[in-house]
């Protein structure tokens, strides 16, 4: 039944539909039973027993249908109401092709009485709906019928119904508000000045948000007319709401403004140390908030007749109407860029020893930042539906339409929301003492209380709507109702165990009732992935960690909460998730040296615990840094410096003390610890005579046994994963490379390595005196420090392991090999440029500023800064926590 009509401004032409009995699809008979018997009950419960005895109702003019039911009396009009948006017949249309326009103006309510009790919701039948109910029901020529908000249903029975001409059944559109438009975001504080010679970049501006979304048009109503007998047609306009255009994207913030530049530094003689540091580029500015989508149409209306088929036949010539949804609305525009930031100042000079000045060197003020990027049109909206069946005749016998009511009614279901378990009283006519309950397909026997009033247990079904009908011993059924069966969380378990702390990344099975195939899990609301329906008690889905949570190393809290079809929710449950607690103690190998945190060992194997157990929450101290001795027996004190700032204290076994959080509860100890007690340093230089295997026993077995004794007893829960050392230099290294570094290390001066930057360092010893037996001497210690330390590592974990009653300690060797080495093909360590600067760019700044307030000075100073020579780089560490991760 095609349907066309043209929207031009406010007018709305309507063509034509024909139906064509042979083809139009007719509702089954015992649905329109079913459907019958539902206002029927309706009709019961005013008091109606026959329509046939009602008498005549007569409108005319501009009428408003109100809630409940109209019926004949003395006085069926009310008081006047206005209305806006609806549609009537144009004067000027032609017969045969009416054409409505828009309008607005005043109407008469229609008297009605109201409901008494609510209805049944599943019979789509509600307390705003309106009924007329009479023998005949007369329209007079031009009358408007228009529908109100909240009604959205019309029911009208009767025996006979005469349309005059002109007579026109509408509704009212609710006016879509325009979607709320977003201030400009604030703009960025500017940066703090860096302890680093090199300007921070502004503070990007906020990105404009979305606009909002455009309102939807409103659902057209629906029209049910059962009748007997129709004089006349009338036209139907029943076209979903057209959908608002979306909001204005909100305008992109601008960038903040780039660092001041540091203030230039002297040392303690008045002499310039460091110049003052450049500005900081400009943010960028924020981009521009895509306009918000349109709102969809509305949904079109329905129109079903119930009538005899004679009365069907009539209508193979057509009618007019207007069934279809509502067009989409336009997206709104986007917004405005943002500007870019503007650049920081560059720092303030000072004026050194002699008048001269310690400025810039060159560095300048930032430059601007750059515009935010441009914004789009929001997306149209989504056309409205229309219903398979918007227009449905349907045929009815007479002797159905007049019978005596001898069915069981149903009249009222409470409560409607229920739990399993509850107790539902049903209220209705004409029960028996024989009779059964049905739930869907499910019998329950009642508690009979007379022939108005039923009980029943709600049995264990699924969550959801549920049919109730009254069932008697000949199988006559009563109308629908329904129950609305609510989802209920009890508890949770865990490994078949009911538990209140869980496990991310494992299989987690809810207990309750109401549940539901196609029902959710949320945490935190946030879904849970691989949801299973087990039973109408039992839900099985893998927890893994939420993103959004408050954190707690001891344990975090979560609400658990079950969804299902319809927007039914349970009840929220509190749950704690465990969490995984890393300490990481040691020297600059655990600490990172040279390693922005994300590259660090530590942080590379707790995201990989995160990954491996559901995204659990990592909660890490590291108390590791640059320099530190294992410390056995020693009782000096000083305080701690930077991480990046080699010194020896705290000490590898002070640091065990240091933790301030509960040590029961640490997961995982990373740790290391000997290199600097054999004094890399020492080790390097062919001057100096070593025994290294001899202090490899002293340091990475005697003193570390001693620690790894210390941490078993004090933290006694903990897996505790040593990891070995390397050769820093190996002979596929090359030999101006060696040179190189024995030059930073102050090992060597002279030659042509250095140039004026390290030439001349007190103690070092002349380049011509460095040959084939020393750069021999050198690398055979490095391969030494190698094997031996591995050896005495793994026995120290293996002599403490024997003492405990299970393994809790491991070695990770990282598995250097002589090509990576520092200066060899694939090095996995840091080295030096050509012009001695370190090769960690992003951390040597920072580091070097790090170096002077800590008070280094001279060799002490340039050692400091290339403090990350020999230390694994990003590949280097990622080789660190593959050998970690598979010991976890």
């Amino acid at each position: 039944m095609p349907i066309g009509y043209n929207i031009n401004l406010a007018n709305l032409k309507l063509n034509s539909v024909k139906i064509n009995p042979a083809a139009n699809v007719m509702l089954a008979p015992n649905v329109i039973q079913t459907r019958l018997l539902q206002h029927k009950a309706v009709l019961e419960s005013f008091g109606i027993q026959q329509v046939s005895a009602l008498g005549k109702i007569t409108i005319s003019g501009n009428i408003v249908p109100k809630a409940g039911l109209l019926k004949p009396g003395a006085n069926i009009v009310g008081g006047l109401t206005t209305f806006q948006a609806a549609y009537r017949v144009k004067a000027s249309a032609l017969p045969n092709a009416p054409e409505l326009e828009l309008w607005g103006g005043s109407a008469n309510f229609l008297n009605a009485t109201p409901f008494t009790r609510t209805p049944d919701a599943a019979s789509s039948i509600f307390i705003n709906d309106a009924y007329w109910a009479a023998s005949e029901i007369e329209l007079k020529d031009n009358t408007t019928v228009i529908l109100k908000y909240p009604q959205k249903h019309l029911f009208i029975i009767t025996e006979k119904l005469i349309v005059g001409k002109n007579v026109t059944f509408t509704w009212e559109r609710q006016t879509l508000s325009s979607p709320q438009v977003l201030s400009k975001p604030a703009t960025p504080p500017q940066v703090p000045t860096p302890n680093s010679l090199g300007g921070v970049t502004g503070t990007d501006g906020t990105n404009g948000v979305r606009g909002n979304r455009g309102g939807d048009g409103s659902d057209a109503p629906e029209i049910e007319v059962w009748m007997l007998s129709l004089q006349g047609s009338p036209i139907f306009e029943a076209r979903g709401q057209d959908g608002g255009q979306g909001g204005k994207g909100q305008d992109g913030g601008n960038g903040g403004q780039g660092s001041k530049g540091i203030r230039a530094q002297l040392d303690a003689f008045g002499f310039c140390k460091a110049g003052s540091g450049a500005g900081g580029n400009g943010g960028r500015g924020g981009a521009a908030g895509t306009g918000g989508d349109g709102g969809n149409g509305g949904h079109g209306g329905k129109i079903t007749l119930y009538a005899p088929q004679a009365i069907i036949n009539q209508y193979t010539a057509g009618f007019f109407i207007s069934v279809d949804g509502g067009t989409s609305g336009a997206g709104g525009i986007p917004g405005t860029p943002g500007a870019g930031g503007p650049g920081g100042q560059v720092g303030d000079s000072v004026t050194a020893n002699f008048g001269s000045v310690c400025g810039s060197n060159g560095r300048t003020a930032g430059a601007p930042g750059a515009q935010g990027a441009a914004g789009a049109q929001g997306a149209y909206g989504r056309t409205g539906d229309k219903y398979s069946n918007a227009i449905s005749m349907n045929a009815i016998e007479e002797d159905d339409f007049r019978r005596a009511l001898l069915e069981p009614v149903i009249m009222n279901t409470s409560p409607s929301s229920v739990y399993i378990n509850d107790v539902v009283t049903l209220e209705g006519l004409r029960f028996t003492r024989t009779d059964t309950v049905l739930i869907d397909d499910i019998a329950v026997k009642p508690s009979y209380f007379g022939d108005t009033r039923l009980q029943f247990t709600v049995p264990s079904v699924s969550g959801g709507p549920h049919a109730v009908y009254v069932k008697q011993t000949d199988g006559t059924l009563s109308n629908k109702g329904t129950v609305v069966v609510q989802p209920r969380l009890q508890y949770v378990q865990q490994n078949n165990a009911v538990v209140t702390r869980l496990t991310p990344g494992t299989t987690v099975v809810l207990n309750g009732s109401g549940f539901a195939p196609g029902a959710t899990v949320s945490v935190n609301q946030q879904d849970m992935p691989g949801v299973r329906y087990i039973s109408p008690t039992q839900l099985e889905y893998l927890f893994i960690r939420p993103a959004k949570i408050n954190p707690n190393p001891s344990g975090e809290a979560v609400k658990v909460k079950v969804s299902i079809a319809g927007g039914l929710a349970s009840n929220e449950i509190d749950l704690v998730l465990d969490t995984y607690n890393i300490l990481v103690l040691g020297d600059s190998i655990q600490w990172g040296q040279g390693l922005a945190d994300n590259e660090k060992i530590h942080s590379l194997v707790g995201a990989a615990v995160a990954v491996r157990q559901g995204n659990i929450g990592i909660y890490k101290e590291v108390i590791a840094h640059s320099g530190a001795y294992i410390g056995f027996n020693d009782q000096h004190v000083e305080a701690p410096k930077p991480g990046e700032v080699p010194t020896h204290y705290p000490t590898i076994f002070q640091q065990c003390d240091l933790f301030g959080g509960h040590k029961p509860s640490v997961d995982l100890i990373l740790i290391d610890g000997g290199i600097n007690d054999i004094n890399l340093e020492d080790l390097l230089n062919p001057f100096n005579p070593i025994d290294v295997p001899a202090l490899s026993q002293q340091f990475c077995h005697d003193h570390l046994k001693e620690m790894l004794l210390k941490i078993a007893r004090d933290y006694p829960n903990a897996k505790t994963i040593v990891t070995g050392y390397y050769a820093p230099l190996s002979r596929e290294s090359d030999l101006e490379g060696i040179k190189a570094i024995l030059v930073a290390l102050g090992i060597l001066i002279g030659g042509t390595v250095a140039g004026p930057i390290l030439g001349g360092v007190a103690g070092g010893v002349s380049m011509e005196l460095f040959g084939n037996n020393e750069l021999n001497l050198v690398l055979d210690r490095c391969a030494e420090l190698a094997k031996f330390s591995r050896i005495h590592l793994e026995e120290a974990v293996d002599e403490v392991n024997a003492t405990l009653p299970a393994k809790r300690f491991f070695f990770a060797d990282p598995g250097f090999i002589p090509a990576n080495s520092m200066f060899a093909p694939d090095p996995l360590l840091f080295g030096l440029h050509a012009d001695l600067s370190p090769q960690d760019a992003n951390i040597a700044p920072s580091r070097a500023v790090s170096c002077v307030v800590s008070g280094c000075t001279g060799m002490e100073l340039e050692i400091c800064k290339r403090a990350s020579i020999g230390h694994p780089n990003t590949n280097g560490a990622r080789a660190y926590a593959k050998a970690i991760i598979p010991l976890l």
